[in-house]
């Protein structure tokens, strides 16, 4: 499948892939997660090119996850996440997560996130059941729905899991 025909799949995950699937981007949303807002201190924390950069938050204010405010004094502007924007921070900790774990050795250093209030990092995150049960690959299933349909009303299709008879 090219690039451009994620937008229009019917898969979420290949649309969000269409509007964050790429290194600088994920950085950038890393960097506005931690209160950067300004094109030069994206720059400085990222080292992307200026070109790169522009392009990146250009990108993030046309689908809504990131807008423009303007400074006080109307000489610059700064790039704020919206509340779309703002709910992409549990995909960047499952990222960091899964990166703590399998990325680092014993004895290097890596950054961590942890609770402002307690100074603990945040419970790892899973993937749970209404009634509460930690769920695996093995135990999910891709159905075909509407957005809009109610949750539950899906039909599953076929996959290499799921072999329809």
């Amino acid at each position: 499948m090219k690039r451009r025909e994620l937008v229009n799949s019917a898969c979420p995950i290949d649309r969000s892939l269409s509007e964050i699937g790429d290194t600088w981007t994920l950085q950038i949303l890393r960097d506005a997660m931690h209160g950067v807002t300004r094109f030069t201190d994206f720059s400085k924390r990222i080292g992307v090119a200026s070109n790169i950069l522009s392009a990146r938050l250009q990108k993030l204010v046309a689908v809504g996850i990131l807008e423009i405010h303007e400074s006080e004094l109307g000489n610059s502007h700064h790039y704020v996440l919206t509340e779309k924007g703002r709910d992409f921070h549990t995909v960047l900790s499952a990222l960091r997560q899964w990166g703590q774990k399998y990325l680092f050795e014993d004895d290097e250093p890596m950054t961590q996130v942890v609770d402002a209030r307690t100074g603990q990092p945040p419970r790892i995150l899973s993937v749970v059941a209404e009634d509460g049960r930690e769920l695996t690959p093995e135990d999910l299933l891709v159905v075909q729905a509407r957005a809009a349909d109610p949750i539950g009303s899906a039909v599953p299709i076929d996959t290499p899991r799921r072999r329809t008879a």
